[in-house]
């Protein structure tokens, strides 16, 4: 099945329709102040639980971990958590990292705990990555030099590993009828299955995209009605004819969907930028976010201090406030562009009919150019209703 991004423009400008950006009625913020908030889901009883990859600060700032895993609870029937009592967080100090400072990506892209998925039965299940070849002293064994799967137990904060992986686990979903998770790997473009029980199966390497970048696949999700999962492909970097590094090109990142049973992977949706996550409802309508929509600026130099208020206000490798959240209906039909401007969204999910989106990429409360002047960075979570 094909379906062109590159309609949702065409039907906007021909008919005069008006952007809808992320100050505007159509996002609503639930939760605000967050450091990198990244996996969403909700506990049987309602409850939301929320990722937070944390601040990225260097072992030479931080003398503990940032990243946290907690349960929002609308106490006073608000309609969001930022009320007093309302978070309560059930991992705390897990350790956290910028990949500027790690890996030279050119990018103020904080990294560490990354996706959540919850279950039935009320477990929790999460990704970390970490940089890191071995342990470290002043982190628990489990959280410092490994990535991997984990879960987390809801009431005591007791956390165990699943599974240990070689390379960045970037997203998970929960797969009901084989009792089971299936994984993207984005440094090994691959995805994989594991059970409950931690045995792995290996299962697909994605292809180079159309400008012969890497696939780099950066969200999944479980579609209902087919049973299927959908990745989101990033799309990775790329020399222009110049030879100038480049971040990624526009139009060439795609939705692809994957048959557990024949194990084909076909398009389901092309003609997207920075792919960055997908989420399925319970009619098989999909929704897509792609972090930027925008040509990459500049690659950020390596020595570039993110924790320095003097530092100047780089964009940090991505266009700020150009995100943008699209509806494709099940079976195919015109897609309906959602929210545009959204400032670097990075995780959604479905939950008793709204879409929930993690926003807010970077070092936290690092100054940045935009088109309205200077903001500074931070996390947070909105809520679309009425889809």
């Amino acid at each position: 099945m094909f379906r062109g991004v590159l309609v949702v423009c065409l039907l906007l400008c021909m008919s005069g329709v008006g952007v809808v950006h992320a100050q505007d009625d159509a996002l609503t913020p639930v939760a605000t102040n967050l450091n990198n908030p990244r996996g969403i889901d909700f506990l049987p009883d309602g409850r939301m639980v929320v990722l937070e990859a944390g601040t990225g600060t260097t072992l030479q700032i931080e003398t503990t971990g940032t990243g946290r895993i907690s349960i929002f609870e609308d106490v006073n029937g608000d309609g969001d958590y930022d009320d007093a009592g309302e978070r309560t967080p059930i991992l705390d100090g897990v350790p956290s990292y910028n990949s500027l400072r790690f890996l030279n990506t050119g990018h103020d892209e904080v990294y560490g705990l990354g996706d959540l998925v919850t279950l039935p039965d009320g477990s929790i299940y999460f990704t970390k990555d970490d940089p890191f070849a071995e342990p470290a002293p002043q982190f628990d064994d489990l959280f410092y030099g490994d990535t991997g799967i984990f879960s987390v137990n809801a009431a005591s904060g007791e956390a165990q590993r699943l599974v240990k992986r070689a390379a960045t686990v970037s997203a998970i979903a929960y797969h009901p009828e084989r009792e089971g998770f299936y994984a993207t790997e984005s440094g090994l473009n691959a995805m994989m299955f594991t059970d409950l029980a931690g045995e792995v199966t290996e299962l697909v390497t994605f292809a180079e995209l159309a400008s012969g970048q890497q696939a780099v696949p950066a969200g999944i999700a479980y579609d209902p009605t087919t049973g299927d999962l959908l990745v989101a492909l990033f799309s990775g970097f790329i020399k222009d004819y110049y030879g100038t590094m480049l971040s990624f090109m526009p139009g060439d990142a795609k939705i692809v969907r994957y048959d557990p049973d024949t194990e084909m992977v076909t398009d389901e949706i092309t003609g997207l930028t920075t792919a960055i996550d997908v989420a399925v409802d319970d009619s098989g309508n999909v929704y897509v976010a792609e972090l930027t929509t925008e040509w990459a600026p500049a690659l950020m130099p390596a020595a570039f201090d993110l924790y320095d208020p003097a530092s100047p206000p780089d964009v940090g490798g991505y266009e700020r406030f150009s995100g943008r959240i699209t509806a494709y209906p099940a079976g195919g039909g015109e897609p309906m562009l959602l929210a545009d401007g959204v400032e670097t969204p990075t995780n959604m999910t479905w939950h008793a009919g709204a879409l929930y989106i993690s926003t807010g990429l970077g070092t936290p409360g690092r100054s940045v150019h935009t088109a309205g002047g200077l903001h500074a960075i931070t996390g947070v979570i909105y809520r679309m209703n009425g889809i």
